[in-house]
């Protein structure tokens, strides 16, 4: 998951290593309009303000952005772990939407930690769950997930003989949402699930 940091080019000044040291800088930014979900207050500030005031690009902004929205997930997932909860669906999520940027969340996850814990238990703890995230990926979400859509709008459309329209968009939306949970594996279920919701 380390072995691409710093290989990502933006603009010709700066690679990835840069933007995350931005990111690392800027995390914390929402906690100016609170604590709570100050990940998302703050993702949303980086993006509408300081990166026009920095002058980034459009790709930099959302990578950056992605960074600090995303920077406490693999602690959240960790205390949902305490709790002795399944929390597979969750993981696969996460790896559904940070795959290309989970190397640098788990940087910034554990430079956050090193900045404003002093417990070195929990420190440890999180580097094995980082460990057991990436095992997790490689021993069983690229093997039982199936990321690409199973049936396209077109297909939708056909089987459920509808006209094209927003409504194709969201059942698209729904069966992904199965398929990312692990619930729908094969085009025959695909298909039987498109059928079974209620329009």
């Amino acid at each position: 998951m380390l072995k691409n940091l710093g290989k990502k080019i933006f603009l010709t000044e700066f690679n990835d290593i840069t933007l995350l040291k931005l990111s690392a800088f800027f995390h914390d930014v929402g906690k100016i309009k609170g604590i709570k979900n100050h990940e998302l207050t703050g993702a949303d500030i980086f993006e509408k303000s300081i990166s026009k005031e920095l002058s980034l690009g459009s790709r930099a902004t959302k990578f950056v952005s992605r960074l600090i929205k995303h920077h406490l997930d693999v602690v959240k997932l960790y205390f949902l772990r305490e709790e002795n909860k399944d929390i597979s669906e969750e993981i696969n999520f996460f790896w559904y939407e940070n795959r290309d940027i989970a190397g640098h969340i788990f940087v910034l996850t554990l430079a956050d930690i090193y900045g404003t814990s002093e417990d070195d238990q929990f420190l440890d703890k999180i580097k094995l769950f980082i460990i057991y995230l990436q095992e997790y990926y490689f021993d069983f979400y690229t093997k039982n997930i199936i990321e690409k859509p199973l049936l396209s709008g077109k297909e939708i459309m056909e089987i459920l003989d509808l006209p094209q329209s927003p409504l194709i968009g969201r059942i698209k939306q729904q069966l992904l949402k199965k398929q990312i949970k692990g619930e729908i594996k094969t085009k025959d279920q695909a298909v039987s699930f498109i059928r079974s919701l209620k329009l």
